[in-house]
């Protein structure tokens, strides 16, 4: 056998055996029909899908009730996230909704009543001062002081989520630690399910490395397309990131589930914290 025929068998033989042990590429998330952002709380670097959505302001839903959760214990209206609420009677389409509620029950719950009752008390004047404070949104709680984050004036967008949830998670909002931990806590979920008005959705865990997420769910029906949300962090061996998924559907059909929130834990999971 010449030389130039060894040399040629074996980079044939080369080229054949890398091929037959190259490693799989991974699996990418399905592309995210909204906006997702991801941010290092570490580094500060964010990760943003789409520029032109995730700028574009948006009803907060029912995300709002982290702020305001926050808002009601800094004022007094709301002692602490074990208080009982109670139920006045009326029946609501959750069934969940139907019995009394703590703060931590409301909020895993989505439960509205109670925050519209806790909008009343801390009243416009104050629950504006505060939004201003936490530089959330565009500061508007005119009209019906218990629907301004729903059919309401107030917006924000998936941008300025992202910077009022980094801000919570640095301990930068001008609020006391123990309402901060308490309200922290109570969005904290179990290793394989997001708590929403539906209890729990298991979303194909338990997580990678025992990460924690902590999260809240929003939907605001519109027959312009619904908006739904689901904002967060999570704590993993890779650090903590803080997270906004914002999902604006085409009008007609409302989506049977939140593709904010299976689109959130998608691109979560490609990103390797889930």
């Amino acid at each position: 056998m010449t030389r130039h025929l060894r040399s040629t068998l074996l980079v044939l033989l080369t080229l054949t055996t890398t091929g037959a042990f190259a490693a799989s590429p991974k699996p990418s998330a399905p592309a995210h029909p909204g906006c997702f952002l991801l941010m290092d709380l570490e580094t500060g670097n964010v990760t943003r899908n789409d520029a032109k959505k995730c700028a574009k302001r948006l009803p907060p839903a029912s995300t709002f009730k982290v702020p305001h959760a926050l808002i009601a214990l800094e004022t007094g209206v709301v002692t602490s996230v074990d208080q009982v609420h109670t139920w006045d009677g009326t029946k609501h389409r959750i069934a969940m909704w139907n019995q009394d509620q703590t703060l931590d029950t409301a909020m895993r719950r989505s439960a509205v009543w109670v925050f519209q009752g806790t909008a009343r008390k801390i009243g416009r004047e104050r629950m504006e001062d505060w939004l201003g404070r936490f530089h959330y949104g565009n500061h508007d709680a005119s009209g019906d002081i218990t629907l301004f984050w729903l059919d309401g004036p107030l917006r924000i967008s998936p941008d300025e989520q992202l910077d009022f949830m980094a801000r919570m998670y640095r301990g930068q909002l001008p609020v006391r630690p123990e309402v901060l931990e308490a309200v922290k806590g109570t969005l904290i979920h179990g290793p394989d399910t997001v708590a929403s008005v539906r209890d729990g959705i298991n979303l194909g865990g338990p997580w990678k490395d025992g990460a924690v997420l902590s999260a809240k769910t929003g939907w605001y029906p519109s027959k312009d397309g619904d908006v739904t949300w689901l904002v967060g962090h999570i704590a993993s061996p890779q650090g903590r990131h803080v997270f906004v998924s914002a999902v604006k559907s085409p009008a007609g059909k409302a989506p049977s589930a939140n593709p904010a929130l299976a689109s959130a834990i998608d691109a979560l999971k490609a990103n390797g914290l889930l």
